[in-house]
């Protein structure tokens, strides 16, 4: 089968690899679509944060293709969504009701970590299906389904957050990510939703979604504190999600959260973020971050998507072979801004 292996930063390449086969406890995938994550994209630019070798893809759904031997409740043909990460059950964190901090989840996880391939590839071998893989119901195709790991990072957040009823939020960021969170703060009954985001095209997306207001924190340059607090009684957000990951987007966040409000950072970024301490104190502001999804979280998703209540038209920006996966794929994700996700159909 062909493979989409990483290398290092820059450096993805094909390689031909024999067709995975099952050991007992295991099944093998066929990939219908892989998406390619922030995070695959963060490690393609910088050092450190995968390692050489690795079959990208975590972001995964296809149908079941081998079944090994002791494997139960799966059948050969059905389709299935390959996450959230490989929880063991038997650490501190699993046992006091923090899945997502696993001593050992992503170092079992596909496409993260040595030994556990992604899907970027024709088929994929998991290792823990009891707990990474769920059914897709037949109302919900395959292009959304594989939406899924974004949409259930915005819902865990907005469940890990003092989100509240009526409450007045700002979105910094309006990826995969933002988009996702925009439509659960709506849902869950926001007041008022305020977008920040440079690229034209994902504004839009964010007002269709059920953002209020959209706008460019670039052209709005320092005038966009004072925009952000008029829009709010004159003292801020009573809550901002940060989707964007870059020490930019939390600055701004900090900015235009009201005192005792909440900044729930989302986005992923391996840069150092300048924090001026009074900015908090003064003002007795929060910070919380929240990391990835449960097994909760995507079987509200995947209820929300086969009721047709969540929204997914536009964020699927394109499906690209294996082929094309660095000219079409990385690079283009690299430099184009206004693409929210590309998938991989090996």
């Amino acid at each position: 089968m062909k493979v989409a292996v990483y290398e290092g930063v820059k450096s993805i390449r094909l390689q031909e690899r024999p067709d995975p086969k099952p050991t007992p406890g295991e099944v093998i995938i066929k990939i219908k679509y892989c998406g390619i994550c922030g995070t695959d994209v963060h490690a393609y630019l910088h050092e450190g944060l995968l390692q050489p070798g690795l079959v990208l893809g975590h972001e995964n759904v296809g149908t079941i293709a081998e079944i090994g031997k002791g494997v139960e409740g799966w059948k050969i043909g059905e389709r299935v969504v390959a996450g959230p990460p490989g929880l063991c059950g038997e650490c501190y964190y699993c046992k006091h009701g923090y899945p997502t901090l696993c001593e050992t989840g992503f170092s079992r996880t596909n496409g993260l970590a040595p030994g556990h391939d992604g899907g970027m590839a024709e088929y994929m071998r998991v290792r823990e299906p009891k707990t990474m893989l769920h059914r897709i119901p037949d109302e919900i195709s395959f292009e959304d389904a594989v939406l899924l790991d974004t949409i259930a990072v915005g819902l865990r957040g907005i469940l890990k957050s003092k989100f509240q009823l009526g409450d007045n939020a700002v979105v910094v960021g309006a990826g995969a990510i933002g988009l996702g969170t925009i439509q659960w703060l709506k849902l869950g009954g926001a007041r008022h939703i305020t977008v920040l985001q440079p690229s034209p095209r994902k504004r839009e997306l964010a007002l269709k979604f059920g953002a209020d207001v959209a706008l460019n924190p670039l052209e709005e340059g320092d005038a966009l504190e004072g925009k952000i607090k008029a829009l709010y009684g004159g003292i801020g957000a009573d809550i901002v999600f940060e989707c964007a990951g870059t020490p930019q987007a939390v600055k701004t966040a900090l900015s235009v959260v009201r005192g005792a409000g909440q900044v729930l950072l989302l986005g992923v970024s391996g840069e150092e973020t300048p924090l001026v301490e009074a900015m908090l104190v003064q003002r007795e502001a929060e910070i919380k971050a929240s990391l990835a999804y449960g097994e909760d979280e995507i079987r509200l998703c995947l209820d929300f998507l086969a009721q047709r209540r969540f929204n997914t038209e536009g964020m699927l920006s394109d499906i690209i072979s294996l082929d094309d996966i660095v000219e079409k794929g990385f690079e283009r994700l690299a430099s184009t801004k206004g693409l929210v996700k590309v998938v991989v159909a090996p």
